[in-house]
């Protein structure tokens, strides 16, 4: 008969595949726990992918100081994790997710007041916004532990420029508690923001040919076009993309520019230091060392612009400091492509 650890470890591997598969984390980032006694908890690891992860990989954390059982290390969030069942012994399952409009609309520190009665069943009636810390850090710890408890009937809460944390009874609960804050932040989007009626149009300068000058310029493998709608309405603008969310200046770059279609030379320079750049009027084109790695950058950078746009409009709303943008592209560029998605 399986144990209880064994039990919990098969549910946050379910469950981090069904999150994967809602769309409600792009790819492997994030992070999944399940409480198992008052002292444990068994977490998501940190630098392994969920499509392949196995319950030997799940590892089982100590809520007292965040120490762990065996090799695998735990995601580097397990710190949050451990706080937040410290905080709610009735709390038994956590997650953290990068969800595209949650992550949108936390670029405003005033958090997001829920007005639909089923959605206030699941999350309460505030979904509040921490104050900011980089991610995997000390103060991102700090600011989300202080908002945890200052917020009691609270079940969702924002993690500013970075995502979404749920917390409730169990693992099932907690996805619907993320698919709830997914609506609200989505209508709270699109109450603020109109992107028009932009058609999406591939320019026919992008041939065979130039992806490979492209290609051979700035030494991706792997270069896709991009036309969604945020993005394409974004190129319009005539403006770089400054760094509003954690993951768009790690995966993307800091500060993306525009240039015209006809202007290879600039998109090549552009690219030889980013993984995406907007071209004037049609949209983006996005890099990788993998098909996979180009189509997440597509994914994020669709997300950053969603997040200019929507901070154009809401008050407070600031992109990230230019030094820890920098900082975070660094760190993921040189320790995290080579493979490592969830934190």
């Amino acid at each position: 008969m399986a144990t209880d650890e064994e039990k919990a470890k098969r549910a946050v591997i379910q469950a981090a595949k069904e999150l994967v598969k809602k769309g409600l984390v792009a790819r492997t980032w994030g992070n999944i726990s399940a409480r198992i006694s008052d002292t444990q908890f068994v977490i998501t690891p940190s630098g392994l992918s969920y499509d392949t992860l196995t319950e030997d990989k799940v590892v089982t954390v100590n809520i007292r100081d965040v120490s762990y059982e065996g090799h695998v290390k735990p995601s580097s969030e397990a710190g949050i994790h451990a706080d937040v069942y410290k905080l709610r012994p009735s709390v038994g399952a956590v997650i953290h997710t990068h969800q595209k409009a949650a992550s949108v609309i936390s670029v405003c520190p005033e958090g997001l007041l829920i007005e639909s009665e089923k959605e206030k069943a699941l999350l309460g009636d505030m979904a509040p916004c921490t104050a900011y810390g980089m991610p995997g850090t000390k103060k991102l710890r700090k600011a989300v532990r202080k908002t945890v408890s200052d917020y009691p009937k609270s079940r969702g809460f924002l993690l500013p420029r970075h995502g979404a944390l749920l917390v409730s009874s169990d693992l099932e609960t907690a996805f619907l508690e993320a698919e709830a804050l997914e609506s609200a932040a989505e209508k709270k989007y699109h109450s603020m923001v109109r992107e028009g009626d932009s058609v999406r149009k591939r320019p026919p300068e992008l041939t065979k040919e130039l992806y490979i000058r492209i290609r051979r310029g700035c030494g991706a493998n792997h270069v896709i076009y991009t036309g969604e709608v945020a993005t394409l309405f974004f190129s319009k603008k005539g403006e770089k993309l400054s760094p509003w969310l954690d993951d768009l200046s790690q995966i993307a770059g800091v500060n993306i520019g525009r240039c015209d279609i006809s202007d290879v030379k600039s998109m090549v320079r552009e690219l030889r230091h980013k993984n995406a750049v907007f071209i004037k009027g049609y949209g983006a084109l996005c890099t990788g060392n993998t098909k996979e790695d180009a189509l997440a950058v597509k994914t994020i950078l669709e997300k950053g612009c969603m997040a200019a746009l929507y901070g154009e409009k809401a008050s407070a709303a600031r992109p990230l400091n230019s030094i820890d943008a920098r900082i975070q592209r660094f760190v993921y560029r040189y320790k995290y492509s080579s493979g490592a998605y969830n934190r």
